[in-house]
């Protein structure tokens, strides 16, 4: 199962048209699932959902799980109602000595240090408005990601556990993600391991395809990027741009 998973937190633009394509390629015809991830609930917009499906059908590409559209996604496919599925493996991650509660602020995460005996397991758990964090110190990841979160402050999972446990869920063997998220794939590869799943290398391949730019920046919602259909662009061009990213 190959899989697409935007974010409706912005409308699409041709970065994320072009990944759409780059999926469905990869997917040559066979299953492919739209997932939507929606735990951002803050940024989450019904003209954003609603993007998510007009740039799908747009590009012409037909997925063969997931929703059919925003009425659909809303009733059943909501990342709200796999929350059990997340609890059961904060439950797995609470159990290992590499998980830790953390009540730092960015400002003190960001001075390198923990001032409330975090990494000795001196905060409660279940404290409120504490994170759980993996201890990355002796793993490479410490340096990009140091002591990345499983558990937000709010009680409700991360975007790192959220997609390691959908991508065991749905039994996903492939997906084409940004550069960028290179890190998160390491990350999510940590979490794969300490929840006892098969090795995640092993079960999904993973293509880290370049990112698009505009004036040496890269391309973003958070930017205000302008949606793919805004732009004027043909759906062969995004084609054409997916497949230079997969080598065709």
């Amino acid at each position: 199962m190959h899989r697409i998973a935007p974010t409706p937190s912005g409308y699409l633009h041709l970065g994320n048209a072009a990944n759409f394509a780059a999926n469905a390629l990869l997917a040559e015809g066979g299953p492919l699932l739209l997932r939507i991830d929606d735990l951002d609930r803050a940024r989450f917009r019904e003209e954003y959902l609603q993007d998510v499906f007009d740039v799908l059908r747009w590009l012409e590409i037909e997925w063969t799980h997931g929703p059919r559209d925003p009425a659909d996604f809303e009733a059943q496919w909501s990342q709200e109602y796999r929350m059990p599925a997340y609890r059961k493996a904060l439950a797995q991650l609470r159990q290992q000595p590499g998980v830790f509660a953390c009540p730092c602020s960015r400002k003190e995460l960001a001075g390198g240090g923990h001032r409330h005996g975090c990494l000795a397991g001196a905060v409660d758990p279940d404290r409120r408005d504490v994170a759980w964090r993996i201890d990355t110190r002796q793993h490479p990841l410490h340096d990009s990601m140091p002591w990345f979160a499983v558990r937000k402050k709010d009680g409700r999972p991360s975007y790192q556990l959220a997609c390691t446990v959908d991508d065991m869920h749905f039994g996903i063997t492939a997906c084409a993600r940004g550069a960028d998220l290179r890190d998160s794939t390491e990350a999510q590869a940590l979490l794969s391991d300490l929840l006892g799943y098969p090795q995640l290398h092993e079960r999904i391949r993973f293509v880290h395809h370049p990112l698009l730019t505009e004036e040496g920046e890269k391309i973003s919602k958070r930017q205000g990027a302008r949606g793919v259909r805004e732009r004027g662009v043909e759906r062969e061009e995004v084609f054409a741009i997916a497949h230079t990213w997969l080598g065709a």
